[in-house]
């Protein structure tokens, strides 16, 4: 009972002071005040929504939809979730670094640094009120496109276990989006450039995974021809899983199909490139947490930055 009560005192500490954070209130009450945010919104859930819409059209087209098959209406309810879930990681990773690419830089734009420099404020609750409110709106997205989601439980075949996982991942994804786009807001003297900065990092990892996916079997990696793979071997393997599962797109697919096939949850052995003993954690595991370290360094590394005097 005691141990309850410390924790429900800890978690209202850190309510209270999240919502005492004046940089929060004022971001979260610009960005809802004007039209944008509303427009983010509406341009976020149409899009959703029209890709459901194609996708329920295409079934009604061939006469899909009017096979009473349970089989095949849950096949399609695990479509409609997928779908919604992987638009969601995309359109993140196009949102979050928009919000926090000009946080800092734009007030260095402005010459309003030094103000919030000079202010009872450290440089640790600027950061933080920063990455707050844009979390808080990216989270929102992420939630008010729940109402999408449910419409794959009218069809069934989405479980408990899957809802759980790609909620974490949106909101990791969320979350590290935002701090990517402020660690260079805060290094970077102007917006235009943090915002380049931001965007290329993103189309460089994604080109960094394609080319790695294809190198696997270029190099061999997990295939050892029925040979008993050594040490080394198991090591590489390990290591291109966990690279591979940095992806969120692959982290997200990956762990649904064995979830699906294997049952699943934290650990499998049905790794798709190599014929290994090993048994490695699943994709979402190791996605979610490499980002949330990624994330807490990007947020020290911002930190020091906003507190290092301009040169």
């Amino acid at each position: 009972m005691e141990t309850a009560n410390v924790k429900a005192s800890v978690v209202k500490k850190l309510l209270n002071r999240i919502a005492g954070n004046p940089i929060i209130n004022k971001e979260l009450k610009g960005r809802m005040r004007g039209r944008q945010g509303f427009i983010i919104i509406a341009a976020y859930l149409g899009a959703i929504s029209f890709f459901i819409a194609l996708i329920y059209l295409l079934f009604t087209v061939d006469g899909s939809l009017s096979d009473s098959d349970p089989s095949f209406l849950q096949t399609m309810g695990k479509i409609i979730f997928s779908t919604v879930v992987l638009l969601e990681l995309l359109m993140l990773g196009f949102i979050g670094p928009a919000l926090t690419s000009g946080a800092i830089s734009s007030e260095r734009e402005r010459k309003t640094i030094d103000l919030l420099r000079a202010s009872l404020l450290s440089a640790r609750s600027i950061v933080l009120g920063k990455l707050g409110s844009a979390s808080a709106f990216l989270l929102l997205l992420v939630f008010t496109a729940i109402p999408i989601q449910s419409l794959a439980f009218f069809l069934g075949g989405v479980g408990a276990a899957e809802i759980i996982i790609s909620t974490l991942m949106l909101v990791v994804t969320a979350v590290f989006f935002c701090s990517l786009g402020l660690f260079f807001s805060s290094m970077a003297q102007r917006t235009l450039i943090a915002t380049v900065l931001s965007y290329s990092s993103i189309l460089i990892s994604l080109l960094a995974f394609v080319f790695f996916l294809f190198s696997i079997d270029i190099l061999s990696i997990g295939n050892y021809g029925g040979v008993t793979p050594t040490p080394f071997d198991n090591f590489m393997t390990a290591a291109a899983w966990a690279l591979l599962s940095t992806n969120p797109f692959f982290a997200a697919i990956m762990s649904e199909v064995l979830l699906v096939e294997s049952q699943a949850i934290y650990t499998t052995s049905n790794i798709f490139f190599a014929n290994s003993p090993l048994t490695l954690p699943l994709p979402w595991i190791i996605y979610l947490v490499f980002y949330v370290l990624l994330t807490g360094i990007l947020v020290s590394l911002s930190i020091y930055f906003v507190s290092r005097p301009d040169r």
